[in-house]
């Protein structure tokens, strides 16, 4: 049985203004810091991969350094595959980030953008699946969507969404 972890929310590029001019870069570091942890833990207890359910960036607009920084750490440990979701603070829109010239040309191959709901075969077996958020406000339940079109295939499933999955607030 594969193992994994799941987190979600890191909204990298977040400036808390409440923080003075030398706690904000202290803020930002440990937020980039972790995700290297996060990959090591996870390959130190044996998990296959660690799934981000949505909302990797603050915005679309994020700093690119903040990106390259992310996905750095997310490198830094290659034998733990990076499933990302976009989410609302992120969506797959025009302007998303995951579609940017410094997010191709810096992601490192153990990174994988859930950009649909076409089941993703991880190398253990499971196939993990993308309610990924294309609009900051849709008008239709994204994991309700893909499970009614999601064909059975008898693989093991995980299927990622962010948010609300039994409301709308349009």
């Amino acid at each position: 049985m594969a193992r994994f972890v799941h987190t979600a929310d890191w909204q990298l590029g977040m400036t808390r203004h409440f923080l003075d001019d030398d706690a904000q870069p202290r803020f930002s570091g440990a937020r980039i810091d972790v995700i290297s942890s996060i990959g090591r833990l996870a390959g130190e207890h044996g998990c296959d991969f660690v799934v981000v359910g949505g909302d990797v960036f603050e915005t679309n607009y994020v700093d690119l350094q903040v990106v390259i920084r992310a996905l750095d750490a997310m490198g830094s440990t290659p034998e733990v595959r990076f499933y990302l979701l976009p989410g609302n603070h992120d969506p797959l829109d025009a302007a998303s980030v995951f579609d940017s010239p410094t997010f191709e040309e810096h992601a490192p191959p153990n990174v994988v953008v859930l950009r649909d709901s076409e089941p993703v075969r991880d190398p253990s077996g499971i196939e993990v699946v993308g309610a990924p958020w294309r609009t900051k406000r849709p008008l239709e339940d994204l994991v309700g969507t893909v499970l009614a079109s999601l064909p059975p295939d008898g693989a093991p499933r995980v299927v990622v969404g962010h948010g609300a999955v039994d409301t709308l607030s349009p």
